[in-house]
């Protein structure tokens, strides 16, 4: 097991269209609406986790913007005291107060910056967030030249997205003095330089599983209900990385099998009441990880991503 997703809170400042965090507080969905910390006593037990597991690497995301926990600074520190690395996935809002804390930090290995986000902003808002990573990029280039830093744009053939897409390009290029013309974008060139250790990461947009399914049993007919079948049926074959080179844990300590499940839909137990080596023997564990070395897709989450 190479990573383990921690996330340290499910709470966050923006409410994008693409994320489960804003979409659902848009449809009044009120599951959305209150949000959680993580405590320090399950932090350090789902620290102790992926060191028992021999993983060297940790994220602090599912869901929700890490470094809006009231930790996360004391929480880099504790991660110094091991050997595990970290890769930061933000959105960028809050860098220009804790930047200085990422930077001197050694156990951070990458910072993704999610800056797809900004599109859906005012345009004077995303500006300033936009400016607030650049200046971090460049001090990270002084500072951290070891660090790795992708710029995502995540909304590749989104049509309102394109003109901020052409805003941030041409922001780099008067920042880095490089142009980055990313015209050949395809599944396997998504990234391209922009300097020494810095990178635009393009990609279309993200669809959580099962995202544009997600409706009340009760309004659903039969004819629905047996075409969601027989879909579910057509894509029952495959295979994931997931409990092979990640495992997830919730806010709340539940342990899901991969960083997708946000909602828990595919809960293998609990770190406040067993070791995370134990869950991952668990039969429920077992049996996932059975289907996808024999290529099938077991649970519907899965048959749905």
């Amino acid at each position: 097991m190479e990573s383990v997703y921690i996330e340290i809170t499910d709470s966050c400042n923006l409410h994008c269209s693409f994320c489960p965090c804003g979409t659902r507080t848009q449809s009044g969905d009120t599951s959305g609406a209150l949000r959680s910390f993580m405590p320090t006593p399950l932090f350090d037990a789902c620290i102790a986790g992926a060191q028992e597991i021999g993983a060297k690497n940790v994220f602090f995301h599912v869901l929700g913007e890490p470094t809006l926990h009231p930790g996360f600074v004391h929480y880099l520190k504790k991660l110094e005291q091991t050997q595990l690395k970290l890769t930061l996935t933000t959105n960028g809002t809050t860098i220009e107060r804790t930047g200085r804390s990422i930077l001197a930090s050694p156990a951070v290995r990458q910072v993704n910056f999610s800056t797809h986000a900004y599109a859906e902003l005012p345009r004077e808002t995303a500006e300033r967030h936009l400016q607030n990573v650049l200046d971090f990029c460049q001090l990270a280039a002084a500072e951290r030249p070891d660090l790795y830093i992708n710029l995502r744009l995540w909304n590749v053939g989104a049509a309102e997205a394109t003109p901020w897409n052409r805003y941030m390009l041409d922001r780099i290029r008067k920042t880095f003095g490089v142009d980055v013309t990313p015209g050949h974008f395809c599944s396997r060139h998504k990234s391209f330089n922009i300097s020494g250790r810095i990178y635009l990461h393009e990609d279309t947009r993200f669809e959580w599983p099962g995202s544009n399914k997600v409706t009340s049993a009760s309004s659903v007919t039969l004819e629905a209900r047996d075409e969601r079948k027989d879909d579910l049926e057509k894509t029952a074959q495959g295979t994931c990385r997931a409990l092979d080179t990640h495992v997830a844990i919730l806010h709340d300590g539940r342990v899901v099998a991969c960083c997708l499940d946000y909602s828990g839909q595919i809960t293998l137990g609990n770190i406040q009441e067993q070791n995370l080596a134990g869950i991952l023997e668990a039969p429920l564990a077992r049996e996932l990880r059975e289907g996808f070395a024999q290529n099938e897709l077991r649970h519907p989450l899965c048959k749905a991503c």
